[in-house]
Order: C-alpha cells, then sequence, then structure tokens
C-alpha cells in the first residue's frame, strides 16, 4: 500500500477560498491544484492514500483542507498548521482539532532564524497539547534550527517529529552531515524523503539531490523514513507516476525497508 506523506492541493477557486500566504518566499499559485486532480494522479500512480499538509498560501485558513478531508476520508489525512508565535497556539491547536481529526502539526520556521524561542516556557503549552493529543509535529525549517528540534525531541520523547524539509540549499551544505547526525540521534525524529524536483539541477530522476537523501535513509533508516512527493510543485515538471517510481526505485533499501519508506511508517505516524 502506497501512502504519499505530502502533499498540498487548493481550489480552483480564489473568490471562494482567498489567498493569506504567510511565507514572503512562496507567492500565490499561478495553477489550481485542486483535490479531483490529485484523487485521478493517485489512482493513475496507484497511491491508496496520501497526507494533505495545509499550504502556506493559505495561511490559518484550513476551509479547503477541511473540505476535502470530508469529502474523502478514505484516501486523506491531514496536517494543520500552527503559528508557534500565537499567544494561545494549544488553544488554537484544540480549536483546528474540534473541527476536524487532523493527525498532525506543522510549523513553519523557515527563514526565522535560530526558532530557539520554541524552547521558552510559554511556547510549552503548544508541545504539550501536541503530546496529550498524540499528535505529530512536523517542521518546516532551516538546517540550522537542528538544535532546537533536538532538544524539543529531547523534551517530548512520545512526540513524533518530522523534518518535512529543509530549504533548497540544503543539498549543496557542507555541514549537513553534521546536523543530521544531531537529529537522527533522536528516536522520535523522522524525516520525509521529498522529490523536490524544483530544487534538482539535473533533469529526472534528478541525481544532484540524491546524495543528501541517501546520507539521510543511511543515518534514520527506513523505519524512519517516508517518501512525500510534494506534489503539486514536483509534479509540474514530470508527471505523478514518475514521482512515486523515483521513491520506489530510491537505492538503499531493501524490499522490506521499500515498504516502510512507500507507506508503512507513513501509515504508523498518521494512522493512514
Amino acid at each position: 500500500m502506497i501512502v504519499d506523506s505530502h502533499v498540498h492541493v487548493w481550489s480552483a477557486d480564489p473568490f471562494a477560498y482567498p489567498w493569506q500566504p504567510l511565507l514572503a518566499h512562496v507567492p500565490p499559485p499561478q495553477s489550481p491544484a485542486p483535490v479531483e486532480t490529485l484523487i485521478a494522479d493517485m489512482d493513475r500512480a496507484g497511491v491508496a492514500m496520501a497526507v494533505l499538509v495545509q499550504p502556506s498560501v493559505y495561511g490559518r485558513d484550513h476551509r479547503y483542507l477541511a473540505a476535502c478531508l470530508k469529502a474523502h476520508p478514505e484516501r486523506f489525512v491531514g496536517v494543520c498548521l500552527v503559528d508557534p508565535a500565537s499567544s494561545v497556539p494549544d488553544a488554537d491547536l484544540r480549536q483546528l482539532l474540534a473541527e476536524n481529526s487532523y493527525r498532525g502539526l506543522r510549523l513553519n520556521t523557515i527563514r526565522q532564524g535560530d526558532c530557539a524561542g520554541l524552547l521558552a516556557p510559554d511556547r510549552r503549552r503548544l508541545f504539550d497539547a501536541a503530546e496529550e493529543l498524540r499528535l505529530s509535529v512536523s517542521f518546516h525549517m532551516d538546517i540550522d534550527q537542528a538544535p532546537v528540534v533536538a532538544e524539543l525531541a529531547e523534551r517530548y520523547v512520545s512526540t513524533p517529529f518530522i523534518i518535512d524539509y529543509l530549504g533548497p540549499d540544503i543539498h549543496a551544505r557542507a555541514d549537513a552531515a553534521r546536523h543530521l547526525d544531531l537529529l537522527a540521534a533522536h528516536r522520535n525524529v523522522y524525516f520525509k524523503l521529498l522529490c523536490v524536483a524544483e530544487d534538482a539541477e539535473t533533469p529526472y530522476p534528478f541525481a544532484d539531490i540524491m546524495p543528501f537523501y541517501e546520507a539521510v535513509l543511511a543515518r534514520f533508516g527506513a523505519e524512519r523514513v517516508m517518501f512525500g512527493s510534494d506534489y503539486p510543485g514536483a509534479a509540474r515538471l514530470c508527471a505523478y507516476e514518475k514521482l512515486i517510481a523515483w521513491g520506489q526505485n530510491f537505492p538503499g533499501p531493501t524490499v522490506a525497508g521499500r515498504r516502510l519508506v512507500m507507506g508503512e511508517t507513513a501509515r504508523r505516524l498518521f494512522g493512514a
């Protein structure tokens, strides 16, 4: 059973669902990516389920994500966005959970410095709530923030912390191994094997981004790595079926390990 651990969707109607971008470097998209198109692509590629991650271009407005989850509960589980700088982040999270059964939350800390503020006493409420609600916590982050994530993983050993994305420059960072070692030392830290085709300088199968992910797999093991297509971004550069094949043919894992990467780890973490 293939589970795509990382996809985004947005409506074809920006009037019904207006853009509310959170990240200056991620502008509103120029083309729609409705859930119906994703389902058709999943069917062609043999993907049973996917994890819908709230896109930053919708900000805190989760209405479209919630509608997709309600309409297709057999195909999707969801990850919501929470603002860690909110005065009541735990209440924000509980309100989102009251509206929909999200399986995890995501924090966008990329390009925001060292994010050491997440370790402050008044931020504990968010991570306490995530622990109580048995949610995973995903990070869209910079590699230099690894010490903060490692410290959170140390404090909350029962909470899965997931590294979603480390920015386009990570594949050229000479110090990446040191940060990976720090994160991999914590058994509750997981890593997404994202087919970030937009970051590659070479065509499919994107050989230049392979060494970094090979280093990830070597340190974390297949049991803590999960494939994600980064749909629809990468799907604009090649067919969705080829993105799935990229994950299936990734060098390194055993047959059993490949099953973990391509679905079993995501099912365990997200209940997909």
